[in-house]
């Protein structure tokens, strides 16, 4: 009689045991196994995610339109206001807007993560500003953060590890196995170009501007690499990723990263045979 070895993955763990070759079975056996069978696949097939579920657009991860604007206007008030009243007042009027902002989304009932986002970025500036008795500290943080994320984007490209891809998989469980296909590989190695492109431009454009002392010029720049800035590199993203790699579903033909029940080992002779 042959004996098959089986390794069961269920909600309880792994086990083995020696089961019956289906050849060995009778009817009713075999109808058994098939009913024992379709109970224990259902519950890892309901966990899977759905190749069919909706995606997260990367506009939407960090607040679209609204939560660019809510980063960009305390800094209009700020340049507008220090231009014509000074620094003292510039730095209040951009906390005064700020703060507006997020009361604003909280009365609205809209998302507020970005306007807290903004209220503490113009925080910090305003700090910075306040310590450096300069107009051109409010910009500071800012082209620190640029250079920053320009420099880990380049490091993940470095180490053949593109940081897109994990906001790809994020955003999307079809890309879950982005690595392992090389269309997916190459989309997010030229989208994360792109970011990174972004955020040297940013740090280049403002770190001159800071060194020249010309706090009006910082300020527009500010605005003009940001919302339009942001808007051309989220298209070039899109449009890279659906040239490069049309969604694909997420779990593979691998019965284990499917959520199989059961993964066949070799035919044992039993004694039987």
């Amino acid at each position: 009689m042959a004996y098959q070895w089986m390794t069961h993955i269920s909600e309880g763990g792994c086990h083995d045991e020696f089961r019956q070759s289906p050849r060995d079975r009778g009817p009713a056996t075999r109808a058994v196994a098939r009913a024992a069978h379709r109970r224990v696949s259902a519950p890892s097939r309901d966990r899977r995610p759905s190749a069919r579920q909706p995606p997260v657009s990367l506009a939407e991860a960090v607040g679209g339109v609204r939560g660019v604007v809510d980063g960009a206007v305390p800094t209009a008030a700020f340049v507008a206001v220090n231009s014509q009243a000074g620094l003292t007042a510039g730095i209040v009027v951009a906390i005064a807007v700020a703060l507006a902002l997020v009361v604003l989304r909280l009365v609205r009932r809209e998302p507020v993560q970005q306007a807290f986002s903004g209220l503490f970025a113009v925080g910090v500036a305003a700090f910075v500003a306040s310590r450096t008795h300069s107009a051109e500290g409010f910009f500071l943080p800012s082209i620190a953060k640029n250079a920053v994320f320009a420099a880990v984007g380049l490091l993940s490209l470095l180490v053949r590890r593109p940081l897109a891809g994990y906001v790809m998989a994020a955003l999307d469980p079809r890309y879950a196995n982005w690595r392992r296909h090389a269309d997916t590989r190459r989309a997010a190695v030229w989208a994360t170009g792109v970011w990174i492109a972004v955020f040297a431009v940013r740090f280049a454009v403002q770190g001159l501007l800071y060194l020249a002392g010309e706090p009006g010029w910082l300020g527009a720049a500010n605005i003009a690499l940001g919302l339009p800035l942001f808007g051309v590199a989220i298209l070039a993203t899109f449009a890279i990723v659906r040239r490069l790699a049309p969604r694909q579903p997420a779990a593979d033909d691998d019965p284990v990263a499917d959520g199989g029940p059961a993964v066949e080992g070799t035919v044992l002779d039993g004694p039987g045979r």
